[in-house]
């Protein structure tokens, strides 16, 4: 990922994280990670992407339902 990309990333999380209540650092720790989340479902779908995906924590339900594939073609790209 660039400093462009994480520029870009960060622009998107901070009005969102304006929008959210509570402590400040909590509110962008978790504003980044939805902006993040975001930018790899906008990725073509690789293996790459994939694993970054589970890193963060997104179930293979909501990748399959983004990519349009099932979940077995998803085990299948990972073991590539």
């Amino acid at each position: 990922m660039t400093f462009q990309v994480m520029s870009d990333l960060m622009k998107e999380a901070v009005p969102l994280a304006k929008k959210m209540e509570g402590d400040w650092q909590a509110r962008m720790k978790l504003a980044m990670r939805s902006a993040k989340i975001n930018y790899f479902m906008k990725q073509p779908m690789s293996k790459a992407i994939i694993e970054e995906l589970l890193k963060h924590g997104v179930s293979y339900r909501r990748i399959s339902r983004n990519y349009k594939v099932g979940r077995s073609d998803i085990t299948a790209i990972e073991r590539q």
